[in-house]
């Protein structure tokens, strides 16, 4: 069992997807028992990517001593279990420095929790990473998202909490883009991930449902299929339709 947290200290990167779709391929790809968490009180969006927009019981009521931690879960029909955050407006936020105890409960129970935790360095980051057991940084290939997420790549450190990796998103190999190995250089982390720009994946958001599970063939897909063979330690190789070798086939001719 493993509370992988996953976090980026700047906003708007994908983090809530790279979350969500790697616990769907982690289920429906290498049948592991996966429980999704949303630790982003502020402004959760973990449910909306799975079609849950009114649950009554969140990791919000959890925090507040309201109700046990086990009725604040939800089952996909993927088969991902799923703690949403309430999506109803807060003046006073609960107390997220109780997560890594009302996780404490349950994880056993699972073969990955995986915390989505909120963009920045703020308090709700920090119990992510003091909840989890590794952390998964995720960044976008440019300048700015990598120059941020050092600062959330120090916290980490500063916590002792080891890091699995950094996973790049909505990577299109543009000029403006960094290079992988300058990235490595700067951050001091393996890119264990790089989930190409995809417009199959903002047709997912769309719909509220993870693009593994919306088109498990398409680009983005695939590579959330190689991270989640990467985080499960598994072999995993993508079998080519007729189509692509014969695509394949002719480019090479």
């Amino acid at each position: 069992m493993v509370v992988i947290g996953i976090i980026s200290a700047k906003g708007r990167v994908g983090k809530t997807t790279v979350t969500s779709n790697l616990a769907s391929a982690l289920v429906k790809f290498f049948g592991k028992r996966v429980l999704a968490v949303d630790g982003n009180i502020t402004t959760p969006n973990l449910g909306i990517h799975f079609g849950m927009l009114s649950q009554e019981n969140t990791l919000t009521e959890v925090l507040e001593d309201k109700i046990d931690i086990t009725q604040a879960i939800y089952i996909h029909p993927s088969g991902v279990h799923i703690i949403p955050a309430s999506l109803a407006a807060m003046v006073e936020h609960p107390d997220t420095s109780k997560l890594k105890e009302k996780i404490s409960k349950i994880k056993d129970n699972y073969d990955f929790v995986i915390i989505d935790g909120a963009a920045g360095i703020g308090k709700e980051v920090i119990s992510t990473i003091k909840a989890s057991d590794q952390v998964l940084l995720v960044s976008n290939p440019d300048t700015a998202a990598i120059i941020s997420g050092l600062k959330a790549k120090k916290i980490v450190h500063a916590l002792n909490v080891p890091s699995r990796g950094l996973v790049l998103n909505k990577v299109e190999g543009k000029e403006h883009e960094m290079k992988i190995e300058q990235i490595e250089e700067l951050t001091e982390a393996r890119i264990i991930g790089q989930i190409p720009f995809d417009k199959k994946v903002i047709e997912s958001i769309s719909k509220m449902t993870p693009v593994v599970l919306l088109d498990g063939r398409t680009r983005a897909s695939r590579a959330f299929k190689k991270l989640a063979a990467e985080i499960s330690e598994e072999f995993y190789v993508e079998r080519e339709s007729i189509l692509e070798k014969l695509k394949r086939f002719f480019r090479l001719k």
